[in-house]
Parts: C-alpha cells; sequence; structure tokens
C-alpha cells in the first residue's frame, strides 16, 4: 500500500512519470491520478487521455507509477 511519508495520506496518488495531459497553473499534477483502498487496491484510476497500454501497466504495477501525493505533491512515497 502507498503512504506519502510527508502527509500519511493513504488514499489518492499521481504518477510523475506521466505528465498532465494540459501542464497549466492550478492543474493536475499528473496525467494519471489513482484511488487506492485500505489493502493498497486501486479501487479507481483516471487516465485524463492517455494510451491504454500505459494505464494498464500502471495498473499491474503501481508501485512503478504512483510517486506523487495527491494531497501535498511529496515524492516520498512508501509502498508496504
Amino acid at each position: 500500500m502507498p503512504k506519502c511519508a510527508r502527509c500519511g495520506n493513504t488514499f489518492s496518488f499521481g504518477s510523475s512519470v506521466v505528465p498532465p495531459a494540459a501542464p497549466a497553473a492550478n492543474g493536475p499534477v499528473s496525467g494519471l491520478v489513482a484511488n487506492f483502498d485500505e489493502q493498497g487496491y486501486i479501487t479507481e484510476m483516471d487516465s485524463m487521455a492517455n494510451d491504454l497500454d500505459i494505464v494498464q501497466e500502471a495498473w499491474e504495477t503501481p508501485q512503478e507509477y504512483f510517486d506523487t501525493c495527491y494531497e501535498c505533491g511529496s515524492n516520498e512515497i512508501i509502498w508496504d
């Protein structure tokens, strides 16, 4: 399960590997965002117009993609 070492978030994370579809001020931090349940499984993913192959890879290997806290923006993510 992912956990932000800075703020303790265990729910919503983005990927620095996938840039936002339209980078802008106050926009999303990533083009790929996922929500996780208490067991660390993805419950929901927003791909924001990304390639389906990338989405499938991220679903299968989330620890390789979700490295940014969607709450505070930290990249200090711990995977249990």
